[in-house]
């Protein structure tokens, strides 16, 4: 009987694969080139190849450089941060590698790493502008910020970590995404286009949390639509970390500032952790928010105004 329930689950996991393939290959039809060619957008390409989209808002003396989580739809996110800014900045979106309007990357390997990303959105910054920048991240992106603020310290004026976990162990999810066979369609049904994602992009919504704007839901919808997208974020998931920044973390030279959610994901254990790596670094509890960023970023950008340098 055991063996009997094992093939039919088996069976049903094969057909359920099969058909979300066949979704992903309907979904995924617009070359990333046309969509930057239609919205007249036109990619930072860095040092290894990669082509990355940038968007850049305002005028201030003071360089802003934002991150997003792992997230399908990018940067895009942070559009309730950016409007409650002091005008004092220039603000520098950049859509992570496999994310938003970015390059695909649907292999295996280090350009899906911390340390990767870090590289290039270094460079990124160091290209575009002519001084010490403020970063902030969310998740994914505090990582790559700290990881620059620990590699190059001479490009870092400020950081500000929004929710960011170090130590978090891979979820259920997470291991799905790492399977060889099913990890794809995985990615497709819990982070692109698939039945579970839209919920778990604003999942709070109908709780009193943040709902997209029409503009992002288009903006998500045509991320979703690049040919490699789910490959491309399985591939992310698949790929071991080749820097792990808590190690380094004590060694962050610029001002700091940590923003937890106490409703989201990121338990107390891990901001204790980053309290005892950053002694000197402000810490600040939003007790009512699920995601900062998104429930709160009149708070998110006060902080960023807060480690703003003085002229």
């Amino acid at each position: 009987m055991l063996v009997l329930v094992v093939l039919v689950l088996a069976a049903g996991v094969i057909v359920w694969t099969a058909v979300t393939e066949q979704r992903i290959d309907l979904i995924e039809d617009v070359a990333l080139d046309d969509a930057l060619d239609e919205l007249e957008l036109e990619p930072f390409v860095t040092s290894d190849g990669t082509a990355l989209n940038l968007v850049r808002e305002g005028a201030g003396p003071v360089p802003l450089l934002l991150l997003h989580d792992i997230d399908v739809a990018g940067a895009v996110i942070w559009d309730g941060v950016v409007a409650g800014l002091d005008p004092g900045f220039t603000v520098l979106r950049v859509d992570l590698p496999g994310f938003g309007l970015s390059e695909r990357m649907p292999i295996v390997g280090r350009r899906h790493t911390v340390a990767s990303m870090a590289g290039q959105v270094a460079e990124t910054a160091e290209q575009i502008f002519d001084q010490p920048v403020v970063i902030a991240g969310i998740g994914l992106g505090g990582e790559v910020g700290a990881e620059i603020a620990v590699i190059r310290p001479d490009l870092v004026s400020g950081l500000v970590l929004v929710d960011v976990d170090f130590y978090k162990p891979d979820g259920w999810d997470e291991f799905v995404q790492k399977l060889p066979w099913v990890g794809k369609a995985a990615s497709f049904a819990l982070e692109t286009a698939g039945p579970l994602a839209a919920g778990r992009w604003a999942s709070h919504c109908e709780q009193g949390g943040w709902c997209p704007t029409e503009s992002q839901v288009e903006y998500r919808d045509l991320a979703e639509t690049i040919v490699d997208t789910a490959a491309s974020i399985q591939a992310f998931h698949s790929t071991p970390a080749a820097s792990q920044v808590p190690s380094e973390l004590a060694g962050i030279t610029a001002p700091v500032h940590y923003l937890w959610s106490q409703q989201g994901e990121v338990p107390r254990e891990s901001v204790d952790r980053v309290q005892e790596a950053l002694p000197e670094a402000g810490f600040e509890v939003l007790a009512d928010a699920w995601k900062a960023h998104l429930d709160q970023p009149s708070r998110v950008a006060a902080a960023i105004g807060a480690l703003a340098p003085q002229p």
